[in-house]
């Protein structure tokens, strides 16, 4: 293999792929970047054996059609330092020749037919949607996924094709954050639990790009092209749950607020709790909301902001943390807040809650 390329490019393309190499895998290989070149350019490929990311660089000039391994880190360290504009890519039978300006390195390689084989993009059920469009549903369900390893189905985000839309579901049990973005493709008759790292990696790829996304979906991995650019991952294992059956129907009381307000004044109350209580009390009124927190070790707080509230007045308690995670994944002025009573799930939404919303369980005060 013998190819000559941008040097900003390069770089840019190694450090994505390098993001995922294993660097703690007991497969060594995986390690590395697999770089195969043809006359259509230049493919780098990167796995760590759970996630797996293809990316070709169109503008190179290839001398010679071939493969070889390069140390990904290694790699990546060296194309942020270089100042060259182009960089000039050599593979022998045992080393990798990098030359860049006057200066030249000689990487020790691998067999590249070591490599282990990535899914191939054009296998399972297609979905298609706008890459904006994935971006916020994973910013809007994607903190509410259990964090505590072992949670199986719950450590990820719930994917159910519809008709002409896309679903998205994350939940730990405490909190639960729903949405629905346009979308085309068919019905699947499995479940698709994307993990954390699999997801991030595919918003890293969209960027700002309001490209469209393909994703197909297999019933154990997940593979997802943008703008040429694969993404592959597996699936979670599990049973996800029948999360709708606890959403409640009937919340009979609800107060309207302005979501900076919200935000703000949470954040005052969030300082004066305590490790032992995470806890915020609400004291809804007519056209008034006060949050009351208290902290044994620092003192206590009362905050007050405006509502649009009518009903009679009622307390209750949440943890700051879990409404505030909720609260990023809104962009409406205002929030409508739902509930019941302390054993109901309380629902916040824009305005629209067959598109979005996000449950929280409150907590003992």
């Amino acid at each position: 293999m013998h190819v000559i390329c941008a040097r900003d490019h390069l770089a840019e393309a190694f450090a994505l792929v390098s993001s995922i190499t294993g660097q703690r895998s007991t497969n060594p290989i995986t390690q590395n970047v697999l770089l195969s070149a043809d006359k259509q350019g230049l493919e780098l490929r990167a796995t760590d054996l759970e996630q797996s990311l293809r990316r070709t660089l169109g503008e190179v000039e290839t001398k010679k059609t071939g493969k070889a391994l390069v140390p990904a880190a290694l790699m990546a360290g060296l194309l942020k330092d270089i100042r060259s504009e182009t960089v000039e890519i050599k593979a022998g039978s045992s080393t990798v020749e990098i030359k860049a300006g006057r200066d030249r390195f000689d990487l020790n390689s691998a067999d590249p037919d070591e490599f282990p084989k990535l899914p191939e993009s054009g296998d399972g059920t297609a979905v298609t949607l706008k890459g904006g469009d994935f971006n916020l549903a994973i910013r809007r369900v994607g903190r509410s996924i259990a964090q505590e390893k072992g949670r199986y189905a719950l450590n990820g985000v719930l994917l159910e094709p519809r008709k002409n839309a896309l679903e998205f579901c994350g939940t730990d049990g405490r909190r639960l954050g729903y949405t629905k973005v346009s979308a085309k493709g068919a019905e699947v008759n499995f479940q698709v639990i994307v993990p954390q790292k699999g997801y991030s990696l595919i918003t890293k790829v969209i960027g700002n790009s309001d490209s469209e996304v393909k994703l197909r979906l297999t019933e154990n991995r997940l593979v997802a092209t943008v703008d040429g650019t694969e993404v592959g991952t597996q699936l979670v294992e599990g049973q996800y749950p029948d999360y709708r059956s606890v959403i409640p129907r009937e919340l009979d009381k609800q107060f309207v607020v302005g979501l900076e307000d919200f935000r703000l004044a949470l954040n005052k109350a969030r300082h004066l709790t305590s490790v032992e209580s995470q806890a915020v009390r609400l004291e809804i009124a007519k056209n008034e909301l006060t949050l009351r927190s208290k902290s044994p070790a620092s003192g206590q707080a009362e905050v007050k902001a405006e509502i649009e509230y009518t009903g009679d007045e009622t307390v209750i308690g949440f943890d700051p943390q879990y409404i505030l995670q909720g609260l990023e994944g809104f962009d409406s002025d205002k929030v409508t807040f739902q509930f019941k009573d302390k054993d109901t799930g309380a629902i916040m939404h824009s305005g629209d809650r067959e598109r979005f919303y996000y449950l929280v369980m409150p907590i003992d005060i």
